[in-house]
């Protein structure tokens, strides 16, 4: 299932990003001669009309062959008005930009359905807003979600992750017989900062004293299945104090009731939010890679994405569609970054070209585009062998 999920998500922001390419180029009436999914070698193909659409073995992208994209030929000089070089640059521009702008606009629709399917908000610190929700009567339910799980912790080692959904949490102590009594149950309706204080207090011997263990029932939202684990505190050096950790944070969520237009208002902050959030990501990457010459541990190539979306389909449908969206705004500021092969160095060589009323050889641009796929296509190969170390 997971490999399915996998190929459905590959599949349609590449198809979505093409797809921004063709419907461009066609309201611009450049000829397309052909839509492809993946690299070669091709499996199979079929031509309709003009197009030739093809579908290739190696699923790391795809492409849109836009008729003149190369240059002018002697041989189509005669449909030169369908011809991408015909264009005026701002239409050159709108071609090569709609692959991101398709990727964009998928992921609000991605993070607009997750709001439709079920709105959640962290109301820890609850905002004027979420009281307004309370006093309307649109508030469905409150719980305790897990919102982080350290590496290498009680926790961690049981199995425990990141959007579990807290049903309760007991506190253990061990009898003279070396039997677990429960000490008692805490209360999750009360502020999260609360819940977290007296269950750090009771691993730590304070207040009511100490307790042995921490029994956490749990529900897993991708099955709806409930499940328990019982850990014991390990300790760790904070502040040259050492304390007693089960290795979790927890965060209050609440089920709301949105209007339609609620639902698609919040969709855009989200959206917005997140592209701002990849931005930066992007500009930090660059970052390391141009002052350290690494690449940071959080870039993932497909092995690491596979992996993420096992994690993602674990947690339920709603993390599946906002993870689609992260892929969606991660491809489209990648792909608007300003590098040979990429939309944004083709962008880039047609604003050159329109500034300096100079055309830059066909034989510079292939050369500059070859070597900027080389370059890229190796960066994969090195980041998706570490991927698969790391599952290892």
């Amino acid at each position: 299932m997971t490999i399915i999920i996998f190929i459905i998500i590959l599949l349609v922001l590449v198809l979505i990003h093409e797809a921004g390419h063709f419907l461009a180029a066609k309201i611009s009436k450049v000829r397309v001669d052909e839509f492809a999914f993946g690299f070669p070698p091709r499996i199979f193909s079929v031509k309709k009309g003009e197009t030739k659409y093809s579908f290739n073995a190696l699923p790391i992208g795809g492409y849109v062959k836009i008729f003149g994209e190369d240059g002018l030929k002697e041989d189509n000089q005669k449909e030169y008005k369908r011809n991408f070089v015909s264009k005026h640059p701002l239409i050159k521009i709108f071609i090569l930009a709609a692959g991101v702008i398709m990727n964009l606009l998928l992921a609000f629709i991605l993070v607009t359905v997750s709001v439709f399917n079920g709105t959640t908000f962290q109301v820890d610190g609850a905002s004027a807003e979420y009281q307004k929700f309370i006093e309307e009567g649109r508030v469905r339910k409150e719980f305790l979600v897990i919102t982080g799980v350290a590496k290498d912790t009680p926790a961690f080692n049981a199995g425990i992750k990141t959007g579990y959904v807290i049903k309760d949490i007991f506190l253990n102590e061990e009898n003279l017989a070396g039997r677990v009594s429960t000490h008692k149950s805490l209360d999750l309706k009360r502020n999260t900062e609360e819940v977290v204080k007296d269950l750090q207090d009771s691993l730590n011997g304070e207040g009511r004293g100490m307790i042995d263990s921490v029994t956490i029932v749990y529900r897993i939202p991708a099955t709806g299945e409930v499940s328990s684990t019982t850990l014991a505190g390990v300790y760790k050096v904070d502040n040259e104090k050492a304390k007693k950790i089960i290795g979790v944070s927890f965060g209050k969520f609440a089920d709301i009731h949105l209007k339609f237009w609620e639902c698609i208002k919040i969709g855009a902050e989200k959206t917005i939010w997140m592209i701002e959030q990849t931005v930066l990501g992007f500009a930090d990457l660059l970052k390391n890679i141009v002052t350290k010459g690494e690449v940071s541990k959080d870039v993932a190539g497909p092995v690491g994405i596979f992996a993420l979306v096992k994690e993602a389909r674990e947690m339920g449908v709603n993390y599946i569609l906002i993870f689609s969206a992260v892929l969606s705004i991660s491809l489209a500021v990648f792909n608007i970054l300003p590098f040979p092969a990429l939309d944004g160095g083709r962008i880039l060589f047609v604003i050159i070209e329109s500034v300096t009323r100079r055309k830059i050889g066909e034989k510079w641009q292939t050369i500059l585009n070859g070597a900027g796929f080389v370059i890229l296509i190796l960066l994969m190969i090195a980041i998706s062998v570490r991927d698969v170390i790391n599952l290892f």
